[in-house]
């Protein structure tokens, strides 16, 4: 670039800065368009500098394994040998396997138990801690260690407190004269028993959010609305509601993307069983892979779950966002 033409932006931006028009600057109609081509050219050039190395992590580790994922679902083999193309027929066993159709039933079910229940009780902790003018520390910090819990290590912890022999739990049923309960053993409570777990887990977490959203929501309306006569119910359902709907927005989402993909609890706690009362998408999607060595019917499974999240994740935008 010119000594001349640096002068000549330098006079064109100091012009602008001042708030002149075009007609009163020095330069002409032509030169001024020129300009002002170039100067967005190198801001759109140094916004995507900036955005390049987040571009590149997309591309890497997200848009080419997702593109390599669709071509998989087409082939099998590819990892110990070469790979075969095979058309739809991943597909069509995917839809006709009674065990995936058994695994996403599990997966829907165990989120349709989890997030609703996670949800409720962390939002009465979180107007039950923001009540409490000070001294709340040690109660959230006492909230907030299991979710610090790997979910192995949860897992383990829960073995030990539900077994049916030693556990805590049926210690307490025996002493009040009650038969031991096989908790991850019987198919009717396995399920429910990982959403437990899970809730216990997740409670902290999501408890520091709500808290969160009601420490910044404005007190003057809440002051008004107490003097018009507004009760604690109205006052939660016609104001605290409506104003943490970004973080419901937010909740909702992120909370569906991560229980679809349940795996750590069902793998260490019951991998799957009894007869599969418990397998999950996930687990279904690892025993393919890596048990099985189906890597075309695997590929298909995790593509219909990317899939789904990203459907339900559009779905909830769209109920979720505001209608203004």
């Amino acid at each position: 670039m010119s000594a001349n033409f640096k002068a000549k932006v330098q006079d064109a931006m100091t012009h602008i800065d001042a708030g002149l028009t075009g007609a009163q600057m020095t330069l002409s109609p032509e030169e001024h368009r020129r300009l002002r081509k170039r100067y967005r050219l190198r801001t759109t050039l140094t916004a995507y500098a900036f955005l390049g190395p987040n571009l590149a992590a997309f591309v890497v580790f997200l848009l080419i394994p997702v593109v390599w994922l669709f071509v998989s679902t087409f082939r099998t083999g590819g990892v110990l040998g070469p790979a075969e193309f095979v058309g739809l027929d991943n597909w069509r066993d995917t839809f006709s396997d009674p065990l995936a159709r058994t695994s996403i039933r599990n997966t829907v079910v165990y989120s349709a138990m989890a997030i609703p229940a996670v949800f409720i009780i962390a939002m009465v902790l979180a107007l039950a801690l923001h009540a409490i003018p000070r001294g709340g520390a040690p109660i959230r910090v006492a909230l907030y260690l299991p979710t610090l819990q790997p979910a192995v290590v949860a897992a383990f912890i829960f073995t030990f407190v539900l077994h049916p022999d030693f556990g805590v739990i049926n210690y307490a049923v025996r002493w009040l004269g009650g038969d031991p309960i096989n908790f991850l053993g019987d198919t009717m409570l396995a399920l429910p028993t990982i959403a437990g777990i899970e809730v216990w887990r997740g409670t902290g977490f999501w408890t520091m959010m709500f808290l969160a959203g009601l420490t910044a929501l404005p007190r003057e309306l809440y002051q008004a609305a107490e003097l018009d006569g507004a009760g604690a119910i109205r006052r939660f359902m016609r104001m605290t509601i409506p104003l943490l709907r970004p973080t419901f927005y937010f909740a909702v989402i992120f909370a569906t993307i991560v229980n679809l993909q349940l795996f750590d609890s069902v793998f260490a706690l019951t991998d799957g069983g009894p007869v599969n009362s418990t397998i999950s998408v996930s687990l279904y999607i690892y025993r393919s892979l890596f048990l099985f060595g189906d890597i075309g019917f695997g590929a298909t499974l995790s593509f219909l779950l990317v899939i789904t999240v990203l459907v339900l994740t559009g779905l909830q935008t769209f109920l979720l966002r505001d209608r203004k």
